[in-house]
């Protein structure tokens, strides 16, 4: 019949302390210093079909790799990366299963897929 107010009357005169910790506990310094790092999602599934695309840039100073990857359960992955001159295909692949993208088993099929398709394109470029 009054709205909200009456809710007000029910709220204490006082805010309650919260007790407090006698003292904090010391973290190791070392811990406290270094991150841990994230762990990553291991992908269970293997790779059943491959698709790649290299492209080079508008300034046709960088190649534009897109890799497309179909999954037993046929999910599509597709994924894009601008290639740096260093880059090689095992060190590509590892890092896709470091990051969870590729099953480890998959790793060996993929880096020589992708260096089959560096030769092919940059061969012909």
């Amino acid at each position: 019949r009054n709205g909200i107010y009456p809710l007000m009357n029910f709220a204490v005169s006082r805010p309650l302390a919260l007790p407090r910790a006698l003292s904090q506990p010391q973290e190791d310094p070392q811990k406290a210093k270094t991150p841990t790092p994230e762990p990553f999602d291991v992908e269970t599934r293997k790779v059943v079909q491959m698709q790649c695309n290299m492209e080079l840039n508008e300034d046709k100073s960088q190649w534009h790799l897109t890799l497309l990857l179909i999954l037993e359960d046929k999910l599509h992955r597709q994924l894009s990366y601008d290639l740096l001159p260093t880059d090689n295909s095992k060190d590509l692949a590892t890092e896709l299963v470091h990051y969870g993208f590729i099953h480890e088993d998959d790793c060996e099929k993929l880096a020589a897929f992708l260096e089959s398709a560096f030769h092919k394109h940059r061969s012909q470029a």
